[in-house]
């Protein structure tokens, strides 16, 4: 047996509780090492390159499983270990590089050399069944990617990840009020240009994903349209679907209603009206690490995606081992070859990770958020509203908008970033040097406004904010540009990265703010690209004429 994975200490907020019972439940998955994994990555660079030949040409779901389904050896390598342990494994994926059986804890010990025990959260209480180390067999090493879940510890089921404000009555408001103290869809709609009105798309829906069993309320969707948008009269635009995910639900008792599942189905079905929108919850899974994986096996599984996807959830990028959060990564990069736009909110701790609040980092470092991190998603960070002397409105880097630089992924992974990120870095010389990595993937990579914004929750008018709003206010102007597309007979933008950093000028320049975090002011927004705002917030008429010309 070789040592596989390990961690040194228990992760902080854990304690040991003792050994787990030999005969507790276990489900466990086994990431096969993928055939050609780099194929995947070059084959999406090419779809999404004007002038390449494969420019535009997204990938089937049988031409992406080749480049992630494991080799011959590999899969007879491993099936033959887990037929002489008599435990049945069966393929999760298409292209059968995810394994999952189940056993005991007894069985897993001596299966993998691993010592199996109880830990407790100290916060909340949870608890989990983890191993600090765990073995595969010799000649399985490059075989084998990774068992899981083992040494990578579920993330404690954290506050909402955007907060509420009910300091006054905000009944009263009105539907096109746009001041810095009050964002309704109408104001989103004017300082972008978005067209109002209901469309009629020819193609494509909007992935609304859910998790810690979050349930948007169709009652409280229903005031927000009649308050916020009485302009759309299609019964049909103002509703959302619902597609579970391992038995995912989405109740509608008012107790029962999700803050963050709110914000997204009212904001995407607010701001692209008409746009089918789909809301996913997905259920508590064995691996509870924010369960981005079931999210991605899921989709892969289907033969209808989503032509884009607006994530607002997210975890410190380190909470999960850097095997994983790659496997999850290139997962996501699988669905945007094949033709999905994969949007994430930046976080909404500033330098200081996905939540809100003090904290503190460890070591003093900033605190990345995936999966924004993640070089194949779009990382939206957020903006606030401010008024200039003369009284127009303007927008400013908001305090929580979450950026920085990956720990785990390169500026190698992120190329189409190039000379924007190394200006940025020039421009900030030797700051905060020693508390990030200068060569790691740069987020956000656009914003849009998340500060002082208008929902319904449990039937009364909130307050929010978050870049859990700016996600879904920027998946629906791409949502909306893949309308204008499909009628000229273009195919869904897909993979925004490489299209966005071509076309800075779709982008109005923020230089104001800074997102402070880790007892820092955070970095600042300047000219051009910056780790707080990105490439800035978008002018819809430029960013549909660029992607009707892309």
């Amino acid at each position: 047996m070789s040592l596989h994975e390990y961690v040194s200490n228990i992760p902080a907020g854990y304690v040991e509780s003792g050994p787990a019972d030999s005969n507790s439940f276990l489900a466990l998955r086994i990431a096969l090492v993928q055939n050609d994994s780099d194929g995947l990555i070059e084959a999406l660079h090419n779809i999404s390159t004007p002038g390449n030949p494969s420019f535009g040409q997204y990938l089937s779901s049988n031409e992406s499983a080749k480049f992630t389904a494991p080799s011959p050896q590999t899969e007879a390598a491993v099936k033959s270990w887990l037929q002489g342990t008599r435990l049945h494994a069966s393929a999760i994926t298409p292209a059968g590089d995810w394994l999952q059986f189940n056993t005991t804890v007894h069985v897993a010990n001596e299966l993998l050399g691993a010592n199996f025990s109880v830990f407790t959260h100290t916060a909340t209480g949870e608890q989990a069944i983890r191993t600090l180390n765990y073995s595969i067999p010799t000649d399985l090493v490059g075989h084998i990617d990774f068992v899981h879940p083992t040494i990578s510890f579920p993330s404690p089921s954290p506050p909402p990840a955007v907060f509420s404000v009910r300091a006054r009555d905000f009944d009263d408001v009105a539907p096109d009020d746009c001041t810095p103290d009050i964002v309704t869809p109408y104001c989103a709609h004017r300082i972008y240009g978005i067209p109002l009105g209901t469309i009629t798309p020819a193609a494509g829906w909007i992935g609304v994903p859910a998790f810690e069993k979050e349930n948007a309320n169709k009652a409280d969707l229903s005031k927000f349209m009649a308050h916020f948008r009485p302009d759309v009269k299609d019964s049909r635009a103002k509703t959302f679907e619902v597609e579970s995910i391992n038995g995912g639900k989405n109740l509608q008792d008012p107790d029962e209603t999700g803050l963050e599942a709110n914000i997204d189905v009212q904001y995407t079905v607010g701001i692209a009206s008409g746009v089918p929108v789909t809301f996913l919850p997905i259920g508590e899974t064995p691996t509870r690490s924010k369960d981005f994986d079931a999210l991605y096996i899921y989709l892969l599984n289907q033969k209808e995606r989503p032509s884009v996807i607006s994530i607002s959830y997210g975890f410190e990028e380190d909470d999960v081992s850097l095997s994983i959060s790659r496997r999850v990564c290139y997962g996501l990069a699988q669905l945007a070859a094949e033709g999905v736009s994969v949007i994430a909110g930046s976080g909404d701790g500033g330098v200081g990770g996905p939540l809100v609040g003090d904290k503190k980092c460890y070591k003093n470092e900033f605190v990345p958020t995936f999966p924004a991190s993640c070089p194949y998603v779009t990382a939206v960070g957020g903006t606030a509203l401010r008024s200039t002397s003369s009284g127009a409105l303007t927008e400013i880097g908001a305090s929580f908008s979450g950026g920085g630089f990956s720990k785990y992924f390169t500026n190698q992974e992120s190329r189409w970033q190039g000379r924007a990120v190394q200006q940025y870095l020039q421009r900030i010389g030797t700051l905060y040097e020693d508390r990030f990595r200068r060569d790691g993937r740069a987020f956000p990579d656009v914003s849009a406004v998340g500060d002082k914004i208008m929902i319904y929750f449990k039937g009364e008018v909130e307050r929010v904010f978050g870049t859990s709003i700016s996600a879904p206010i920027f998946a629906s102007m791409i949502a909306l540009i893949n309308v204008e597309r499909s009628k000229v007979n273009k195919r869904p933008l897909g993979f925004l990265n490489e299209f966005l950093y071509s076309n800075p000028q779709a982008f109005k320049d923020i230089t104001t703010g800074t997102n402070p975090g880790c007892n820092t002011a955070g970095f600042p927004a300047l000219e051009n690209w910056d780790a707080v705002t990105g490439l800035g917030t978008p002018k819809y008429d430029a960013l549909k004429a660029a992607g009707l010309a892309w």
